[in-house]
């Protein structure tokens, strides 16, 4: 209990600083709400476009941030992260093949977002099938991660190559991440796979602290190592596809907000789980707001604003952890 109260205190406050991040974004930015206008207006403005945006970025910014942690832990690998198995770029060539298809033959087979999503299905899926023959270990799913990852970048250039400029404008716009077009039902949904993937998570958590310690101690435990890594990678999956499909693609965060959760001394997988999940959607909140002021009234894309501020930050994490 000792060392448990301290660890609870930082998540605590963790969550009240993601608070105070959601009602500053709320009433501030991208300007200061005026409470003496008309009511209707200002119900509007605050239900139908800043809530809607600030839920997303919530659950948006935790998916990530639960999904970069899951994946640093069953891979063993501090630069692990949501899109490692190659689930951004698929989905990015699932949106662009939707966009170009209506753009240049007018053939509307799919909306983007629900071919981003079945794209980045199958991408984990030929993962599990090529990671099943080639021997399921942490070498062959980054590996093959990998792989999948330049083939659909390759692929998702090919086809912009041969796009109208509409097109090419349409795809770039998405794969840069945006938080604008979202609604309070994507929020919801998101919300649902999130609290799924937690819940399933923290089941595990004991699990997983014993894989942390090494493959050949998990198994001396009892622990089916092959099993629970493919569970990991679907909820992994699921949480990064779902994301990205509604949001677009936005790096770093799920790289980086496992390693404030380390700094903060919160490495046990149950305390790093749900840590990271709080780290995430306060950095995406903070991300949202300087999009929206930094060029205002120009909205930045969110993931040039996460990459801005991950870049210096994980070299800044890197020096303290250096240092100490």
């Amino acid at each position: 209990m000792k060392n448990g109260k301290p660890l609870w205190i930082r998540v605590s406050l963790l969550i009240i600083l993601l608070s105070i991040s959601a009602i500053i974004s709320l009433i501030l930015f991208p300007t200061k709400l005026d409470f003496t206008m008309e009511q209707s207006r200002l119900f509007h403005i605050i239900y139908k476009i800043r809530l809607p945006e600030l839920l997303i970025a919530i659950t948006a910014g935790a998916c990530l941030g639960l999904a970069g942690s899951i994946m640093q832990i069953i891979l063993d690998n501090p630069l692990a992260s949501p899109f490692t198995l190659g689930i951004s770029s698929a989905s990015a060539f699932g949106a662009a093949l939707s966009i170009c298809l209506e753009s240049n033959i007018g053939f509307n087979f799919l909306n983007p977002e629900i071919s981003a999503f079945l794209f980045s299905v199958l991408s984990i899926v030929l993962l599990l099938i090529i990671t099943s023959l080639a021997g399921l270990n942490k070498r062959s799913i980054i590996l093959v991660g990998l792989a999948l990852n330049f083939f659909f970048n390759a692929t998702n250039t090919i086809l912009q190559y041969f796009s109208t400029p509409d097109a090419v404008y349409q795809i770039t716009f998405w794969t840069t991440g945006s938080l604008t077009v979202a609604t309070i039902k994507d929020s919801i949904i998101l919300f649902s796979i999130l609290v799924c993937s937690l819940f399933v998570s923290l089941l595990f958590s004991k699990d997983l602290g014993i894989i942390q310690q090494g493959e050949r101690n998990a198994v001396m435990h009892g622990v089916n190592v092959n099993f629970e890594r493919i569970l990991f990678l679907l909820v992994c999956s699921l949480l990064a596809s779902t994301t990205v499909s509604i949001v677009g693609i936005i790096g770093f965060i799920g790289l980086i907000t496992p390693h404030i959760a380390k700094l903060l001394n919160l490495k046990s997988p149950k305390y790093l789980l749900i840590s990271s999940t709080i780290i995430g959607a306060f950095l995406l909140v903070i991300s949202d707001m300087v999009s929206k002021t930094i060029l205002h009234p120009t909205i930045l894309p969110i993931s040039a604003i996460t990459s801005l501020f991950g870049i210096p930050l994980l070299i800044f994490l890197l020096f303290i952890k250096k240092v100490r």
